[in-house]
């Protein structure tokens, strides 16, 4: 229960300074990709979108979303898909419980945590960065 209510004290602390005049602006939301992500970005086809975050004053966005894949199978294709679409894979590692690719494309920068969500399901957040 205090897990629960300091982590709604801290949602409404970043909520009142996102609403606040000279703070930057964040936006919350949730099942479709963000209009600040990449438009060619490689997501799967597949992929169902969870929550996201738009921090545009800092020049980041953040989506989360599930595979029905695992691990590793999601982590090779975001390999071959990113430098198809000309990103450089600046680092690709882990198992098959967890995964970490960082990319970058001219002024962006990202990396993908993809981990074990099920029994052949993963969930992936990427974060960009300009």
């Amino acid at each position: 229960m205090r897990v629960t209510y300091v982590s709604l004290l801290l949602v409404v602390a970043m909520l009142g300074t996102a609403c606040s005049d000279s703070a930057p602006a964040v936006e919350f939301g949730e099942g479709e990709i963000p209009e600040s992500a990449p438009d060619d970005f490689p997501f799967p086809t597949s992929a169902v979108i969870g929550a996201t975050l738009v921090d545009s004053g800092n020049g980041r966005t953040e989506v989360e979303f599930r595979v029905p894949a695992p691990v590793l199978s999601v982590a090779q294709s975001f390999d071959v898909n990113l430098v198809n679409r000309g990103y450089v894979v600046d680092s690709s590692s882990g198992d098959e419980s967890r995964w970490t690719v960082q990319f970058r494309r001219d002024d962006l920068s990202g990396e993908i945590d993809i981990r074990a969500g099920g029994e052949s399901v993963s969930v992936a957040v990427v974060e960009f960065i300009e």
